[in-house]
């Protein structure tokens, strides 16, 4: 019985530890239902979490699908519309060029319509220049008809009357009286030539058949040889003159032109000088000029005559201390050609006390 009952403890005992680890293990198995528990809430969490993560990234991928989509349609978009603003630069080029084009021509345009309007003012004074150049050749082919018609009639009348004169009453004259007659003839005659050879030299100016061909030339000279000419002219009225010349006195002339203008100068002095009256002609060095006066002591002339004494159209002709008469072409035809020997000319004149003419000549240069 005791042994029974030793073994009932025993078992009771073993039961007791069994019951013991019975409870253990529930209670390990409480913690690991807990722990299953805990993790089972996590692992649906953990499942809540990735169908929330996949619902996002579905909706994300649909998004970037539609992105996609519209990327397509906004790179379709782009290339559109970069072809239209192709299309655009290439007719902005086109409009550019066409644009330059016409305004190379405009500026070419312009240019030749300004360089037009440049020639139609230079056309108008060119006509304004003419027009005047125009009356000044009227007035002038009026002065040469008037000089024509009065100066040569006068002279070839005197020649027409005297010589009817001596042919109808030719035995009756006595010496002294053809004499005169001669010499009347010789004066007309004188004032003939000299007429003619001014108008024929002034043609030839005019004509521009007269080459200016300066050298150098003694002053001198030049003078002495015009007396030559004009002695008869200068014995008629028992006329002294004076010169006042130094050989060094060597002027760069067109030696025809001025001889002119010396034989022309000396014939107006005579003309307007009174008989047995001097003339005073001198030449002095003035710097790179020669500087030429002839002085009378006749019957001068007032200002206005003086003022209009080289215009052509305008001047006046005065008669001489022996009733000579001239033209006026003389002195016109002497300062054309004093300008043209690069020289001036100028007149000082009082009435009733005499006339000078001034000329500056070029001096020539290795003369000094």
């Amino acid at each position: 019985m005791l042994k029974n009952l030793q073994y009932s403890k025993k078992t009771s005992e073993k039961l007791s530890d069994e019951l013991h680890n019975l409870l253990k293990a529930q209670e390990i198995i409480l913690e690991q239902n807990a722990s299953l528990a805990e993790k089972q809430q996590a692992l649906e969490k953990q499942q809540h979490n990735l169908e929330q993560a996949r619902l996002k990234f579905r909706k994300r991928t649909i998004e970037l699908f539609g992105k996609m989509i519209d990327l397509k349609k906004a790179k379709k978009t782009i290339n559109h519309q970069k072809t239209q603003l192709e299309d655009q630069q290439n007719r902005l080029i086109s409009e550019q060029e066409k644009a330059a084009k016409f305004y190379h021509r405009f500026r070419e345009r312009t240019i030749e319509l300004f360089g037009k309007m440049i020639d139609l003012k230079k056309a108008q004074k060119t006509i304004t220049r003419q027009n005047k150049e125009l009356e000044a050749v009227n007035t002038t082919k009026d002065k040469f008809f008037s000089i024509i018609a009065h100066d040569l009639r006068n002279p070839i009348g005197g020649f027409l009357n005297l010589t009817n004169l001596m042919v109808e009453e030719y035995d009756q004259l006595n010496d002294l009286e053809k004499k005169n007659f001669t010499l009347s003839l010789n004066q007309s005659a004188k004032q003939l030539h000299l007429l003619m050879e001014n108008l024929l030299q002034w043609s030839r100016a005019q004509a521009g058949k007269i080459n200016y061909a300066p050298k150098k030339y003694f002053l001198k000279e030049l003078i002495e040889e015009q007396m030559e000419v004009l002695r008869t002219n200068i014995e008629e009225k028992s006329i002294l003159i004076y010169i006042s010349s130094s050989k060094d006195h060597v002027a760069y002339i067109d030696v025809p032109m001025m001889s002119t203008v010396v034989r022309n100068l000396l014939s107006n002095a005579i003309k307007f000088s009174h008989p047995n009256s001097a003339i005073h002609i001198n030449t002095q060095r003035n710097n790179n000029f020669i500087q030429f006066k002839i002085k009378d002591e006749g019957i001068g002339m007032n200002t206005e005559t003086q003022e209009q004494l080289f215009n052509l159209g305008s001047s006046r002709t005065q008669t001489g201390t022996n009733n000579e008469k001239g033209s006026g072409l003389g002195l016109i035809l002497s300062y054309e050609f004093v300008k043209q020997c690069k020289g001036t000319l100028k007149v000082d004149s009082v009435p009733q006390k005499g006339t000078t003419f001034t000329i500056e000549l070029p001096a020539a240069k290795n003369d000094a």
